[in-house]
This record gives C-alpha cells, sequence and structure tokens, in this order.
C-alpha cells in the first residue's frame, strides 16, 4: 500500500480548507448565509453591565411563574441572554433581548449590523438628529477585498480621534455618519461585495432603531411583564412592583433615575395591543368569515406559519419609529396583534383611525 507523505497530507487539509471557505463564501454572498456585525463578542463595561440588568428582570419575571415547564418555556422563547452584542447566533438569545435590546437583523451592501445593541455609539441618518454628534469624515484603508473603514471624530478636546470598524463600538459618545460623509467613496463602495468587503465592516445601526441604555432596559422589563401576565398567569401588580424595585435599585449609572417618566403605570396601558385595545392574549379570530386558508409547507424544515396569524403578537410602535428623535422607548413601544401591526404600517394610531374611518364611510357601514 502506498504511503502518503506528511507533505501530501498537508497540501490536502489546506486545500479542503480553501474549499470549504469557498463554499462558505458562496453561500453568504447568495444570501444563504447570515452577516455577521462586526466585534459582535465585544462589550465595553457599560454594555456588559446593561446585559446584565437585562438577565436580573429576566430572572425576576422567571421566578414569578409557577410550573418547571412554564418557568422552561419562557426561558427558552423570551427570557435568555446572551452577553453580546448581537444577542447571539441564532436563538442564543431570547426574543425580549433580540427585538428590545437588539436592532433588527440586516444584511446586503451596506454596513448595518446584523443586529447591534441599540445604545452602540456609532448611527447612520439621512439629516443629523439632535441626540448624536457629526462625524469629521470617512476613510477607507486597505486594499481590494481587505479594505475597512476608518471613522474620524473630534474628542472633547477638539482633537481628532480615529476608530477603526471594529472599535466603534469604544466611541465615547453617539456619533452619526451622514450621506456627506459616504459620497466622496460612492465609486469604491458601489465595487464592494456582501460575502467579504461588506461582511467585514457591519458596524454601524439606523439612527430609527438608536435609544439610550434605558430605553432598551424599560422596554424590556415592559414587555417582559406582558409576556408573563398574559401567557403565563403571573399576577400583575406583584411582579409589577418586584420589576419597579429592580429598576429603582440599578448601578448601571448611579446618575440615571428608574423607572423614567416613559414608563407606563397602568395594567391596561401595558396589557392592551396599542390599536383594538384587546389583551394581546385576546385572539381576533371571530373577525374571520372562514378560518384562514391551508397552504403546502415543506415538512423537512421549520414552519413559521405561525407567525403570520392574525393573533401572533408583534412588536408595535404607538407612533413610527423617525430618525429625528429616540422613540424606541418604554412609552411607545408595545406586544400587538399581526393583524393591528399590519394595518398600522408605519402610521401613527391617529393616522391609522383617521383612515380605517374614513375606509367604513366609503362602505357605508358607519350605521
Amino acid at each position: 500500500m502506498r504511503e502518503i507523505s506528511t507533505l501530501a497530507y498537508l497540501q490536502l487539509f489546506i486545500g479542503c480548507r480553501y474549499y470549504v471557505l469557498h463554499i462558505l463564501l458562496l453561500r453568504r454572498e447568495s444570501g444563504n448565509m447570515p452577516a455577521t456585525t462586526v466585534s459582535r463578542s465585544f462589550l465595553t463595561r457599560l454594555d456588559r453591565d446593561v446585559i446584565g440588568l437585562c438577565a436580573d428582570i429576566s430572572g425576576t419575571i422567571s421566578e414569578s411563574i409557577s410550573g418547571s415547564e412554564r418557568k422552561s418555556a419562557f426561558n427558552r422563547d423570551y427570557g435568555k441572554v446572551h452577553f453580546s452584542r448581537d444577542a447571539g447566533y441564532g436563538l442564543s438569545g431570547g426574543k425580549l433581548q433580540r427585538d428590545m435590546v437588539c436592532t433588527r437583523g440586516r444584511g446586503g451592501k451596506a454596513p448595518y449590523s446584523n443586529r447591534n445593541l441599540r445604545w452602540h455609539p456609532l448611527i447612520v441618518a439621512e439629516n443629523k438628529p439632535s441626540f448624536a454628534k457629526e462625524i469629521e469624515r470617512i476613510e477607507i484603508e486597505g486594499e481590494d477585498e481587505g479594505q475597512t473603514l476608518l471613522f474620524v471624530v473630534r474628542d472633547e478636546n477638539g482633537q481628532e480621534a480615529s476608530y477603526p470598524r471594529d472599535k466603534v463600538h469604544e466611541m465615547p459618545e453617539r456619533f452619526v455618519s451622514l450621506p456627506k460623509h459616504w459620497y466622496p467613496h460612492l465609486d469604491v463602495l458601489r465595487n464592494w461585495n456582501s460575502a467579504t468587503n461588506w461582511d467585514h465592516n457591519r458596524c454601524v445601526i439606523s439612527a430609527l432603531e438608536a435609544c439610550e441604555w434605558w430605553d432598551s432596559v424599560e422596554t424590556y422589563a415592559v414587555l417582559g411583564i406582558v409576556i408573563a401576565v398574559e401567557f403565563y398567569e403571573v399576577d400583575f401588580n406583584v411582579l409589577y412592583d418586584r420589576v419597579i424595585g429592580l429598576l429603582q435599585s440599578q448601578e448601571v449609572d448611579l446618575g440615571v433615575s428608574l423607572p423614567s417618566d416613559e414608563f407606563p403605570r397602568h395594567e391596561d396601558d401595558i396589557l392592551q395591543c396599542p390599536l383594538c385595545r384587546r389583551n394581546v392574549s385576546t385572539g381576533l379570530e371571530s373577525f374571520r368569515s372562514s378560518p384562514r386558508a391551508e397552504s403546502w409547507q415543506p415538512g423537512w424544515s421549520n414552519s413559521k406559519r405561525a407567525e403570520g396569524d392574525d393573533s401572533s403578537i408583534q412588536v408595535m410602535h404607538v407612533n413610527p419609529l423617525v430618525e429625528s428623535e429616540i422613540r424606541h422607548t418604554a412609552a411607545n413601544v408595545r406586544y400587538g396583534h399581526r393583524w393591528c401591526n399590519v394595518a398600522m404600517s408605519d402610521h401613527s394610531i391617529d393616522e391609522t383611525l383617521d383612515f380605517m374611518e374614513f375606509v367604513v364611510r366609503a362602505h357605508d357601514r358607519g350605521g
């Protein structure tokens, strides 16, 4: 039997490795693999403390749920906390962390993070919002597929400071990059591809989704209370008081007093869908004249059909998100029915009700 030399083994190993990397890049380019947030596992002390506070809130909610199976279900689906900027791969972090603490998943040919902390200090916007300082400029370092973004800002002493894309989470305050900062690099950026250039530079979040750290904590608490009370039969008053106690005793920043004025005080305001004013656990099936039509689903994959049900719960913003001000707050974020959320689209409650009244009159259904 012919012996294979050590060099041949090494060549075979390297060849296989390059083949696997090539396949992975092709899958990423075709959209079959998720993009990755730059520095996803790097947390500042503030980041770690805030996520830790959310973990404490989640633990308090979990302790209020009776029955080990129900407790485990809450932790699995909603309460898990992952100490990272993007809530971890897949479902490492629960729904509360993915929705309240992190921005939504994004990809494509843009510098958006594929989920990142909502208080991440570098945002992008069409126009400068009042809650962020403007950067000085953007530079591009490196060559070809190794090109990376560099953001230049002015510090509190007026001196220039540079942050490469994997260090922007260390910025001492919030900065915004505007269209004019990207314009000098349009010809270069047009030729970047998703699998290499962009995936190495996913380091910003949208001003639409940005908020202060305490806004993330408070929305996490509010929606956690909703889930526990509506779907796990927890006593509202008892849990509400416990969560308020946690917020009041927070040590993330002693200069911040929680709960803030944004935090809701009334049970109905917390538990009801903002549009139809029914509790979120109350279904909307009675408004259907016939059951939702069936459609073929491949039996070998996980079905997300239930997410399309009229009564499935979704995150809603009572007033739509805008770049000019922070609206991801405990006063503006609620759980609601999917049907209600779709009906609102990106409109306010008042705009939606005005349109509904118009439709009712147009169909002579006002009586």
